[in-house]
């Protein structure tokens, strides 16, 4: 239990980071290909679970750069916030999808604590999204790397040809006449 927890409170730490932290869903992969006994549920639900704490408190600490806005940023930032409080389905909804995609999810966060919108719908739907993501994320890389793993335990001679293929096909970047063999620059005979 203590593997799960200390888990968890560095995946509240990189949500909390808005730049130049790994995504989550791989530092969860990477602990069940490191540690095969995590449960790959419990595992989902932890990571879900920590990395909305911290994108909570992202989006918390974000508002306090509201600060520094202008008369004109802070009348903007208002009017955002009013058009999106009427719409609090559309925005769980938003986050849920947004969170189905691998993409970073920083500034959903930032401009949420910027323009103070409800987060309630905003921090719902996206840890609905990611217990889909980080599940399927998990369970692929997983499972991609326990038969990727095997390949290149095996026979050596079978990794030193696929070094030489590689090698040999870099340099058949240079090696290769790219021109005759795309027929470009044929004469057409006319």
């Amino acid at each position: 239990m203590a593997d799960y927890l200390s888990l968890a409170l560095t995946v509240v730490a990189i949500n909390l980071v808005p730049i130049f932290m790994p995504p989550t869903w791989f530092v969860l992969a990477f602990a069940k290909i490191n540690d095969p006994s995590f449960d790959p549920l419990l595992l989902t639900l932890v990571g879900a679970l920590s990395s909305t704490f911290g994108r909570a408190g992202l989006s918390y600490y974000s508002s306090f750069f509201r600060r520094f806005f202008t008369k004109e940023l802070s009348t903007r930032a208002d009017e955002i916030k009013k058009f999106f409080d009427r719409r609090g389905r559309e925005l769980f909804l938003g986050a849920f999808t947004y969170s189905l995609s691998p993409f970073p999810s920083s500034m959903l966060f930032i401009a949420d604590g910027l323009t103070k919108v409800d987060s309630r719908p905003v921090l719902a739907g996206y840890f609905c999204g990611r217990l889909v993501s980080y599940y399927v994320l998990i369970v692929l890389s997983s499972n991609l790397y326990s038969r990727v793993s095997g390949f290149f335990h095996g026979d050596a001679r079978l990794r030193y040809a696929l070094d030489l293929i590689g090698i040999l096909g870099a340099l058949s970047v240079v090696l290769v006449d790219w021109k005759k063999v795309a027929g470009v620059g044929k004469k057409t005979g006319k």
